[in-house]
């Protein structure tokens, strides 16, 4: 350890410069600046840096969605009302008892979830499951109301023979579920409330609306991209039946550099198996000028070689990602605008809208959401990277989307291997190991004190994310159980159009 003190002493002391492990580009006004952060991933617990830009104000908290699909009980706040204080609610495991006394005064139980959001959009219900207590005749009253407003004069009554269902209303603000006492003594057992789509042959269901279902394509569409085109070149017919064998409706292939009749092999192979068929393709330098101009004149070679060779043109999917870019953290207006112009450009060369590969936060960045809508009329198709292992985490995420009137929406989960990301913060201070400068950012092995052309920064403290979070590597099971939890729960929105499990390799032979 003694020669970390040595250094340290020889950044406090002014001497000679430190080594630097990492150089960056100029920061914006970097003699304002007062806190930094340094944004990458780790390698063998190593930090290799990415990107660099001074702190952004962080955005105002967005409540977690509502679990759905699960029982909310446990989560519920809980209150009664009436002036003869006639009801009384005791826990019971993941349920609630309910005892109303005979009165005159009104009297129940409010149900609120105060710290989460309801989903917007969803062709919903509460789901209520329990049962009534006592005489055969006991009426318990429950209704589903914005906060803050009086229960009608005839609500509708738990059932004492099943579930009682009562639908989601389709409107902004919190919503509380209200139990009315009668006015005599009854009781109950809740067991559970859940927040569940209603059933496709129900009224107002699914298979009720087949406009919203055309618009949104076939929400039961399983589909996964293929970046390797050893994957599929060799035996375009072998290929495509052990995609069908895999449960694949649809894949998205990396259009190859040099197309050739392998590819249109392909096609017509999928074809056969009755699996869609879509090119993909993306790269962050797309989203620079000199990128967007290659990328146009690329798609336009590869729109005419798909016209030429094969029986349909496919849709064109773009996974840009500009947020990958050095400057990207720095200019996010710049980064996410010019992501918006090439995906209008290329969408041009192509001859018609494409599908962008977008992720989940994107939406909720506002420089993201505005190049989303500046670019709408160029996109056909959303596929979101939701990529999170916790289902409701990722029906969180996907629920901005959903939500919106749009372009039908794709929603994916990751099987593949993620790298562990990390970020730093970084203040401002005599010395430090984080160095700016007009010559650009450096980060030094060791610390060092600032000098009359520089300004030093000393870490603050380091974030890492956890991959098993983010990714189903390693656990095929769970990211089975999940699809099989996430499809049904995503199909109550209409834009919903299929689930995509990114990650699959492909078995040869």
């Amino acid at each position: 350890m003694r020669w970390i003190g040595l250094a340290l002493l020889a950044g406090w002391s002014g001497a000679a410069s430190a080594e630097a492990i990492w150089k960056g580009p100029v920061v914006k006004d970097w003699r304002e600046v007062e806190r930094l952060t340094l944004s990458g991933t780790m390698e063998a617990d190593m930090f290799r840096p990415a990107a660099i830009a001074p702190e952004r104000e962080a955005a105002p908290p967005v409540p977690l969605l509502a679990p759905m699909g699960v029982n909310l009980l446990p989560l519920a706040d809980i209150r009664p009302f009436g002036i003869e204080e006639r009801v009384t609610a005791e826990r019971d495991g993941e349920g609630l008892r309910i005892r109303c006394r005979t009165g005159r005064a009104a009297a129940g139980l409010v149900l609120r979830w105060p710290d989460r959001r309801l989903p917007r959009g969803y062709r919903g219900q509460w789901r209520l499951e329990g049962r009534l207590e006592g005489r055969a005749d006991t009426r318990i009253g429950v209704e589903i109301l914005p906060v803050g407003q009086d229960a009608s004069a005839a609500p509708a009554a738990l059932r004492a023979d099943g579930p009682s269902v009562l639908p989601l209303a389709d409107q902004p603000g919190e919503q509380a579920l209200v139990l009315i006492c009668p006015g005599t003594d009854a009781s109950a057992m809740l067991d559970a409330v859940i927040l569940e789509p209603v059933p496709v042959n129900a009224p107002g269901g699914a298979g009720a609306r087949s406009g919203e279902v055309a618009r949104s394509g076939a929400s039961d569409a399983r589909g996964t991209w293929v970046w390797q085109e050893r994957d599929w070149h060799g035996d375009p017919s072998g290929f495509a039946r052990r995609a069908a064998e895999a449960g694949w409706t649809e894949l998205a292939i990396q259009a190859p550099a040099m197309p050739d009749a392998s590819l249109a092999r392909l096609a017509a192979a999928l074809a056969e198996w009755g699996i869609g068929f879509r090119l993909l393709d993306g790269d962050p330098a797309m989203a620079t000028a000199e990128g967007r101009g290659g990328a146009a004149r690329r798609f336009a070679r590869l729109r005419r070689w798909c016209d030429d060779h094969l029986a349909a043109r496919p849709l064109l999917e773009l996974d840009i990602e500009p947020y990958a870019l050095p400057g990207f953290a720095a200019d996010p207006v710049a980064g996410w605008q010019g992501w918006a112009q090439t995906v209008q450009a290329v969408a041009g060369a192509w001859g018609g809208p494409v599908a962008v590969d977008v992720p989940w936060w994107m939406r909720r960045s506002s420089e993201g959401a505005a190049a989303i809508d500046s670019a709408r009329a160029a996109i056909r198709e959303i596929i979101v990277m939701a990529y999170r292992t916790d289902p409701q985490l990722v029906l969180d995420a996907a629920e901005s989307w959903l939500a919106q009137d749009g372009p039908p929406v794709r929603i994916a989960i990751e099987t593949g291997p993620v790298a562990r990301e990390a970020t730093r913060l970084y203040r401002r201070a005599p010395s430090g190991t984080l160095r700016l400068s007009d010559a650009g950012a450096e980060l030094l092995a060791a610390p060092q004190a600032a000098g009359p052309s520089d300004a030093m920064f000393a870490l603050v403290r380091e974030s890492r994310t956890d991959s098993a979070r983010i990714s189903f590597h390693g656990a095929p099971a769970r990211a089975v159980e999940a699809e099989r939890m996430l499809a049904p729960l995503l199909s109550g929105w209409p834009g919903f159009a299929g689930f995509r499990v990114h990650g699959w390799e492909a078995p040869h032979g």
